[in-house]
């Protein structure tokens, strides 16, 4: 089981974002934003995969703030 909640990772994410409008308000978001990250680590052959799930090293990613969310806008 992961030890951080998607209530956890939305705050994650919001604490870079500036204004309210691009606030990140809902799991699925959230959702959609680590399941396309860990598709791009299976394209990108990660050798991390060789250890872990992909679904896991993208929410790891999230939550140690090394990728963060971006709009489709930016």
């Amino acid at each position: 089981m992961f030890d951080v909640s998607g209530a956890d990772l939305i705050k994650i994410a919001n604490e870079s974002i500036q204004g309210d409008s691009n606030k990140i308000k809902s799991k699925f978001a959230i959702i959609i934003a680590t399941a396309k990250r860990a598709r791009q680590l299976i394209d990108e052959q990660d050798e991390r995969l060789y250890d872990e799930n992909p679904l896991t090293v993208a929410i790891n990613e999230f939550k140690n703030k090394s990728v963060s969310i971006v709009g489709s806008d930016e």
